[in-house]
């Protein structure tokens, strides 16, 4: 009986010993997962981008086109021979660098056989009018003998009607030509056509010369005028009126400051260049030589030939917004608003150079505008934005336009 007990305790042991081993591995694993330590929990912070900004202001903006070109005169003549001759005589003053008024002597021409001609011509006219006087007299002595005759049976022959006109053309023929005798005794005298710069001199004493030979060249010294390439954009800007627009020429010697002289704006030539495409504005100056002052208070004399940048005063903007160029692309910039959010808005572009562009329209005074342009922007993306203060828009005097174009001259 004892035997047969423990076979059955060897049988129960077999049967429930891996259920029993099972569980007590149960039981440490469960004491060891409710045991082990917890991880540290970590507060992940949000990463908020920062924006540099610049705020919004609104000012008038004033303009400025540039453009450059060379002084010319604005009359010039060729002193040119009106008679053939012998230069006899030359004036001091009939020289390269001279200034002359207008009919100041430069030379002359010799001038006795035209003095013979104007002689021959005197003569000729007190022949005329003797005969005249002569014809008038018989007319008188025959109007007399006929007036016991009808009026209807006078004749004009026998009243010597055609015989007085006939004298009387002589008259006219010979009064003709003494003037034509006394124009060429004047012209034997070369003078200055108006007051002037002598730039070219082609004669000297003894040189023979024929009508239209060229004696010589003169610049006029009253007004001195340049021509100013600029494009079609940039002359839209301009203001129609020339009394509202304002040239300034500069010049710039070697080893001094700029030198400046203020010209009156004309208007313009009317078409556009072919080559350049250009439309040329015409600006003046008077008196470039200051001839018109005293010696002593000559200062800034503006030579012909001198190269000289322009800058032409355009039409200013009101309540405009001046921003760097990067700033915007495809007429939309990028605002922060004041949740910290972007938002990008589409504006009124007015005008643009080569580093800014002028906005009218879009933006409100005050806004914040993002200084660059950010990768893959979306709206509603929240920044931090910082204000720059380097960016200010302050400056009203601004460069409008860089213009290409050739000085062909006139």
């Amino acid at each position: 009986f004892a035997s047969k007990g423990l076979n059955s305790m060897s049988v129960i042991i077999r049967r429930y010993l891996p259920i029993v081993i099972l569980l007590l591995f149960a039981g440490l694993s469960a004491g060891l997962l409710l045991n082990r330590p917890q991880p540290q929990q970590k507060i992940i912070e949000k990463i908020v981008p920062v924006l540099d900004v610049m705020q919004v202001q609104k000012q008038q903006l004033r303009f400025t086109v540039h453009s450059y070109g060379m002084v010319k005169p604005k009359h010039q003549a060729e002193l040119v021979a009106q008679v053939s001759g012998i230069v006899n005589r030359v004036s001091p003053v009939f020289a390269v660098g001279q200034f002359v008024r207008k009919g100041q002597v430069l030379a002359y021409l010799d001038d006795n056989d035209y003095h013979a001609d104007l002689a021959q011509a005197q003569a000729t006219l007190a022949q005329a009018q003797a005969k005249l006087e002569q014809e008038i007299a018989h007319g008188i002595v025959a109007k007399k003998n006929l007036r016991h005759v009808a009026v209807a049976k006078q004749s004009a022959l026998g009243l010597r009607i055609p015989q007085r006109k006939q004298e009387q053309a002589n008259v006219k023929f010979a009064q003709a030509a003494l003037a034509r005798a006394q124009r060429n005794v004047a012209r034997t005298s070369i003078t200055a056509p108006f007051d002037g710069l002598i730039t070219e001199k082609a004669v000297n004493i003894g040189t023979h010369v024929n009508v239209g030979e060229q004696l010589g060249r003169i610049f006029g010294t009253d007004v001195a005028r340049v021509r100013l390439p600029v494009t079609p954009q940039a002359f839209s800007f301009l203001d129609t009126n020339s009394l509202n627009t304002h040239v300034i020429l500069a010049s710039e010697r070697l080893g001094q400051p700029y030198q400046h002289w203020q010209a009156d704006y004309i208007g313009t030539e009317g078409i556009i260049d072919q080559q350049s495409r250009m439309v040329y504005l015409i600006v003046d100056v008077i008196d470039p030589y200051q001839l018109q002052l005293p010696r002593s208070q000559r200062t800034e004399v503006l030579k012909f030939g001198t190269f000289v940048t322009a800058n032409v005063a355009a039409k200013p903007i009101d309540n405009a917004i001046k921003l760097q160029r990067h700033m915007v692309r495809n007429n939309h910039v990028i605002l922060v608003n004041s949740d910290g959010l972007t938002q990008m808005r589409k504006v009124v572009i007015a005008r643009t150079d080569l580093d800014y562009a002028y906005i009218s329209g879009g933006l409100d005074e005050g806004e914040l505008v993002s200084l660059t342009w950010p990768d893959n922007h979306l709206d509603g993306t929240e920044v931090t934005p910082i204000f720059n203060t380097s960016s200010s828009a302050a400056q009203a005097t601004l460069t409008l336009m860089h213009t290409k174009g050739t000085e062909n001259g006139e």
